[in-house]
Formats: structure tokens, sequence, C-alpha cells
């Protein structure tokens, strides 16, 4: 104890991070085919003593305000280690919170993360609880990773719910599935409605499957039976030093190729106007428009994202009760508008737009799943037609209407959204 009130955590743990007290840990990814090694997860360790187990080493971080600094050494030291190994086609798959993505890097994790690449795959992998934190920065950041050639592991999916809906954002090459999934610990209707939409993603998109927490030989057969091609857990090796040589898999990793959505710098109505039907529309015929994708989201059954711009019209009590439905269904509302609030209500979040923004002029309801996507957005006209219609269409392409709501959902503000990894 009196240790304890003499060195402070905070104290502490900037102790830790001047003297880069931070040692790399390594578990095997296995390929189930032959479960031999595809690559290694790095993790991380502390010091001997209250920050060595990482729950403690992050939660002191997120406390000083400095989680992004130590991921950053993390990644790092797990680079410059794994680099050391000399184990070529073997891949290193390296955990960042999404708030650090969207900071710039150090340059010597740079120059690390450059000499690395020429020999082997870097897969960086995002967890799920903190996506939506800095949406605009992280969308970014993902795709100045896959420019350097990295691949992106969207982790923990089935932990929460926005993840299935996050999935068409982050278009991750590797879904790992939680091992709640894995271990049965979850409902049964939730584990179906989970694995139906990580499987229709990751064959729509080519994307791979990895099993997380098989620690039992029954859990491979259920990894593979809910179409995992990849594993990791126990079974296979616990986290601890780099072995001395590997017998490596010649399962490749999968590289999403066919499908890279744009962060938009326009509007959902230019990204839908280039292919979709626009046409003079009465303002109650839009309003019908908009009611029909809405009352989509209203009847899915899985997670899924609505994006309304409602421009300079108000928000009703009934229209707020509605979205507040929605949210309590899984699905995340965002709200945007001249006279939207920042906190409409409940789990909405809103995003308050100038009078003069571009957006003020325009109307949109989007809603995207891991399956489908649908849309209605106007403008008004720039000229005066004397009646009150709007310059509307729909459209039903899934692709269309995810680089549609990026536009909106890029003018999110950043939330806090430290978390500590496990």
């Amino acid at each position: 104890m009196a240790n304890e009130a003499r060195y402070p955590d905070d104290v502490g743990f900037d102790a830790v991070l001047a003297g880069r007290l931070v040692e790399p840990v390594f578990q095997p990814v296995v390929a189930l085919a032959d479960r031999r090694p595809v690559g290694f997860e790095a993790l991380a360790r502390g010091p001997e003593g209250r920050f060595h187990e990482a729950t403690a080493l992050f939660a002191a971080a997120a406390r000083a305000g400095r989680s992004a600094e130590l991921d950053w050494l993390c990644a790092d030291q797990a680079l410059r280690r794994f680099g050391e190994a000399g184990f070529p086609g073997l891949a290193l798959f390296v955990n960042l919170n999404p708030d650090t993505l969207a900071t710039d890097a150090p340059e010597e994790l740079v120059e690390a993360y450059e000499q690395l690449r020429q020999e082997r795959d870097v897969v960086l992998e995002i967890t799920e609880r903190s996506v939506m934190g800095q949406p605009a920065r992280l969308l970014d950041a993902v795709l100045d990773a896959r420019r350097r050639t990295a691949r992106i592991a969207l982790d923990d999916i089935g932990t929460e719910p926005a993840s299935l809906a996050a999935m068409p954002l982050i278009n991750p090459d590797i879904i790992k599935l939680d091992r709640s999934i894995i271990q049965s610990r979850s409902e049964a209707w939730e584990v179906s409605r989970v694995v139906n939409a990580v499987l229709d993603e990751a064959q729509r998109r080519g994307a791979q499957i990895l099993a997380e927490g098989i620690e039992r030989p029954e859990h491979v057969a259920v990894a593979r039976s809910l179409g995992a091609t990849l594993g990791q857990g126990w079974l296979f090796g616990r986290p601890g030093p780099l072995p001395s040589a590997v017998d490596p898999s010649p399962e490749p990793l999968a590289r999403v190729e066919r499908y890279h959505p744009r962060v938009s710098d326009t509007t959902p109505f230019d990204v839908l106007a280039e292919t979709a039907q626009v046409a003079p529309t009465p303002t109650d015929l839009y309003a019908s428009m908009a009611a029909h994708v809405e009352n989509q989201a209203a009847q899915t059954a899985n997670p899924a994202i609505l994006a309304v711009n409602l421009g300079d019209d108000g928000l009703g009590d009934a229209a707020r009760m509605r979205y507040s439905y929605l949210t309590n269904r899984g699905i995340d509302v965002f709200l945007f508008g001249t006279r939207v609030s920042p906190t409409p209500g409940g789990r909405i979040r809103g995003v308050t737009l100038d009078h003069d923004d571009v957006l003020a002029r325009e109307r949109t309801v989007l809603f995207a799943g891991t399956r489908y996507g649908s849309g209605a957005f106007g403008r008004r006209p720039t000229h005066d037609r004397g009646d009150d219609s709007l310059d509307a269409g729909t459209c039903y392409d899934a692709e269309c209407v995810i680089e549609a709501m990026l536009a909106l959902v890029g003018r999110l503000p950043a939330m806090s959204t430290d978390t500590a990894p496990s």
C-alpha cells in the first residue's frame, strides 16, 4: 500500500512509456485445414507488477489520456520483434484502436512497417466496439492502410450489434468471430443472426472468417461449420515468445479487391444522382419514398445503419419516437439537420448543420445493412419552380447507398472510445 501511495498509477505508467517497457507476445493464427500457422497476432505485456496484464496497462493509458501513444509503442515493438524473427510468408496481426488509427503514426513506426511489409504481410485488427467513434478519420486511415498493402481485420464480431452494421463500411479482408460465438455462450438466435450476416458478407466480398477462442477439439468442428477457415485459441498455442522455427501453412490470406467504397467529400445527392434517376417530385411523394426506406429498417431482423438528413426541416415528436424505436432494435440511427440537436434522444446520434451548409437544401434517408441498401434522396432546385417539389430519386444498389452513407457518416463528430484490449 505504501508503494501505491508513493507511486500513483499515472506516474508509474509514464515510466512505462518513457522506458518503452512493453514486451510483445505472440499467439499463432492457423489454417483450420492443416492447423499450421498463417501468422501470429501480437499482444502486449507490461513490466512485472500492476501493469503487466494488458487490461491494467491499457486502462492506465486511458486514464492518462495516452492510449494512442501506448498503441503505437506496442505496434512498433511487435513490428521490430517480428521482423527480427525472420519468418517469410507469415503474417503479423496487430491490434489498433480506431482512435489510434485516426492519429498520425510516429515516423519510426512507419519506417518499421515499411521495412517489414517488403517480406511479410501485415493485418491491422480493428475492434468493433469503437468502430464508430471517429468514423471519418478511421475510414481515411483504413484506406491509407490499404494503400500501404495492409489487410484489415474486424475483430470481436458478435459481441455488439453495431459490429455487423459496420462491416460494409470497413469492408474487412478478415472477419474475426468472437469466442462467445464459437464456445456457444450466446443465444442460438443471436448466433444464427451473426453467422448469417458474416457468411453473406464474406461470400459477397471474398473475405475470410477467423474463429477466436478455439480451446478444445470440438470448437474446431463448430468453427468450420460456421464457415471459418482460420482459427486462433489455446488449442493451437497460448501467447508467448515467437518459436525458433515454424512450418507455415500454404493457405493464403484473403484480400478484398473488388470493392473499396469512396469516402466522398460531396453529398449523398451527388453520389446517388450519378446512377439513379432524378425527377421533380412533390414533397408529399418524397415523404412516402422516405417512409418506404424507413419501413424497411423497421422490418429488418439484423443490425443496420439508418442515416437521415432532414435539411432545414425540424424533427417532430413522432419521428423522434420512431427513430428511438429503431435504436432499440439494434439499428444505429444518425440524424443530420440545421434544427437537429447533437442529442436528439435515447441512443440517436445527431449532427447540427450550419444553415449555409449544402446539406441544408437536401433530404436523405439511407438504410444499409450487411445484405441490402436502399435510399431516398432529394434536393431543392436552384431555380424556383413555383411549387414545393424536390429533385428526388430512389436507389436500391447497396454499394451506391454505402458510398452515399459515407458522405454523411464522415461528418459525425468524434466520440470518446477508449477501451481496454484483452
